[in-house]
């Protein structure tokens, strides 16, 4: 149901602009190896805790901004202080006012390094 709700305001907030693709494992993504222009991420994974998520989310970040969802509330707001302005937490589903500014702020950073 999440996934539904996230790529329907996905599609609705950002249109063509990028490429949509889903990982259903910390491990699926590792092996990808494609990268990616934004993440999003819950941090309780199929194959992973959320303490272990939450490290490679921090090293991840230093090249690809990144959007946690997580019910929890005390470990993704660490994250976010750990690494200002590269980590944003946002609602789960994709639907809330978080999540819809922090896809605001990637697309006017998209946009500009784009032109």
């Amino acid at each position: 149901m999440h996934r539904f709700v996230l790529e329907t305001h996905l599609t609705r907030l950002l249109a063509d602009r990028v490429e949509v693709k889903y990982f259903r494992s910390l491990a699926q993504l590792k092996a990808s190896h494609g990268g990616c222009q934004l993440l999003i991420s819950d941090l309780n994974v199929g194959d992973s805790k959320a303490e272990n998520t939450a490290r490679f989310l921090l090293e991840y970040c230093e090249h690809t901004p990144v959007i946690v969802q997580s019910t929890e509330e005390e470990l993704p707001l660490q994250l976010e202080k750990q690494a200002a302005g590269r980590i944003q937490v946002a609602e789960k589903g994709g639907q809330g006012q978080r999540f819809t500014r922090a896809i605001e702020e990637f697309i006017a950073q998209f946009d500009q390094r784009v032109v």
